[in-house]
């Protein structure tokens, strides 16, 4: 069945999709029109032939189509009348493919003296293509596929950096910052990676080398796209562990909030590792020291970055930078250490949470079932390896951290916890339990507890989407099956001061409250034993004025 036709209008008698397409084509055409009207060399043309026609001066490109431009219609078998016939008249006869002239025939066809046949306008435009083909690297982009050009946008930005460069060539990174947080959009902090982006250094950077850095690297993309684009290595399309260095040297040498640091060049390499080890567990989700660009965009490190450079707390800053999570986590694995050659076996991580974990998890942690250690000695966790550990542990509300804990449980691989794995590893608890003279759970009421938890479609049978669906409660299952001190804890919380920590900090993860009282815990101990030196000082000096 023939489709409707348009009546009236542009394109009548015409199927009503070869009416659309004619539609889009000329608003296609109308828009590149308007592009290429923006461009100076083609508003000065334009200005020149309406000189032209106000003087009455003869203008060849307007009065007749360019003798080069007919002769190359000739060439190639096409009349003016056919083309300027009707769209609509339909050829008699299939299409020929133009006839091949001889080398003499088109040479005859070429005019003598091209250059009589120009104008004014047309000689200017002329030479405005030659020094564009000579500028061509100077001449910023002026179509973008995929986003529209902001001229006013444009301005304002063009503003920004005039006035910030002045009448200076050359500016160093206190002035640059203002670049960096009122162009950019950045961290104050990446002031020296934009500078080295752009000149190689970090000392100076030139307003010509910033402007053309600008057009072509950064200006039509937005702020976390910028940010993505600097921490990262020209040639790669995703950031690497080594990429986040050079920032976290210049934010240990800047930042108000970690200038005690300073004195302790070796704190300070573990503090900036465990912030990058940090970002990495929670951007790379595919544990391959990779952050694409889709990890970046959905994840909040751009947001962190730029309450980052506003305050000057780094405690305040839970996320990533905190220097007392840091502590935390440097302390805790200090703990385990006994030789203190930066690697832990398998018997110092057994005392890890005053043994808490079962002797079974162990094994699989060991035997690497969850997560392939990074560590280039046989049977030995890394520094990287305990960070990865601890925060799993210590917050089972994390995609990463459930995906760890099932890898644990799941003792076939075959992506379902059934009974007898659960069994398998509770068993082991309540023989300790018993040992403890503590009144044991019954296995059959925990079964029961964690399938109204979880709600499985089929009893005894987890699956690791019913985890994901309900990431509050993870952590109950997995701690009665994997560490004693936590299921003891748990059987004897007080409800009421659960509900006090949630209400006094609202805003805390799991890996926050942690933290926080692992970090008090930690306070206290050292002033007592600060106090403890000072108390035995005193005695001594009690001594040496009684022998008096």
């Amino acid at each position: 069945m023939l489709q409707k036709s348009y009546s009236e209008g542009v394109g009548a008698g015409f199927p009503l999709t070869q009416n659309i397409r004619y539609q889009l084509a000329k608003n296609r055409v109308d828009d590149l029109f308007i592009k290429w009207l923006t461009l100076p060399q083609n508003q000065k043309l334009v200005h020149q032939l309406i000189k032209d026609v106000r003087e009455g001066k003869q203008n060849n490109l307007i009065t007749q189509p360019n003798a080069f431009f007919t002769n190359k219609m000739t060439m190639s078998g096409m009349s003016q009348s056919a083309l300027l016939s009707s769209p609509n008249k339909k050829s008699l006869g299939p299409s020929t493919p133009p006839r091949a002239d001889s080398f003499h025939e088109t040479k005859s066809r070429i005019p003598e003296d091209l250059s009589q046949s120009l104008t004014q306008s047309q000689i200017i435009q002329k030479k405005l293509h030659v020094e564009e083909v000579q500028n061509y690297d100077l001449i910023p982009q002026f179509y973008f596929p995929t986003q529209e050009i902001n001229l006013q946008l444009q301005q304002e930005q063009n503003k920004i950096i005039n006035e910030i460069f002045g009448k200076a060539e050359q500016i160093d990174a206190s002035h640059f910052e203002q670049i960096t947080t009122n162009l950019c959009g950045l961290c104050k902090y990446l002031t020296r990676i934009l500078m080295t982006a752009v000149e190689g250094t970090g000392n100076k950077i030139s307003k010509t080398a910033f402007i053309k850095y600008w057009n072509q690297q950064l200006a039509q993309k937005e702020p976390k796209q910028r940010c993505f684009h600097i921490l990262k290595k020209p040639k790669n399309d995703y950031i690497q562990f080594d990429d986040f260095k050079p920032f976290m040297k210049i934010l240990l040498e800047y930042h108000p909030g970690l200038e005690f640091l300073q004195a302790t060049p070796e704190f300070q390499e573990r503090y900036a590792d465990t912030v990058i080890h940090r970002i990495f567990y929670h951007l790379c989700r595919k544990d391959n020291n990779r952050i694409t660009w889709r990890d970046f965009k959905s994840s909040n490190l751009f947001d962190i970055l730029d309450i980052l450079g506003k305050e000057d707390d780094i405690n305040k800053i839970r996320q990533y930078f905190s220097y007392e999570h840091f502590y935390v986590i440097y302390c805790k694995f200090w703990e385990l250490d006994g030789d203190h050659d930066f690697h832990i076996s398998k018997e110092d991580f057994s005392r890890y949470s005053s043994h808490g974990l079962s002797r079974k998890v162990v094994d699989r942690i060991f035997d690497q079932i969850p997560r392939r250690f990074r560590s280039q000695i046989d049977q030995k966790m890394s520094y990287e390896d305990f960070i990865y550990f601890i925060i799993c542990e210590e917050d089972k509300t994390t995609i990463q951290s459930i995906e760890y804990w099932f890898k644990v449980i799941d003792l076939d691989d075959n992506g379902i916890i059934t009974g007898f794995e659960m069994d398998y590893f509770y068993e082991e608890l309540k023989q300790r339990m018993d040992y403890l003279n503590h009144e044991p759970i019954l296995f059959h009421d925990f079964v029961c507890q964690m399938v109204d938890l979880l709600h499985p479609e089929n009893d005894i049978l987890f699956k690791l989407s019913h985890f994901k669906q309900n990431l509050t409660v993870c952590g109950v299952f997995f701690n009665f099956l994997t560490n004693l001190n936590k299921l003891i804890a748990y059987e004897n919380r007080d409800p009421f001061q659960v509900r006090n920590d949630i209400v006094d900090h609202p805003d805390f993860t799991d890996w926050d409250r942690f933290a926080y009282q692992e970090y008090v815990r930690l306070a206290m101990e050292e002033e007592n034993q600060e106090q403890g030196e000072v108390f035995e000082g005193d005695n001594i000096w009690d001594n040496e004025d009684s022998k008096q």
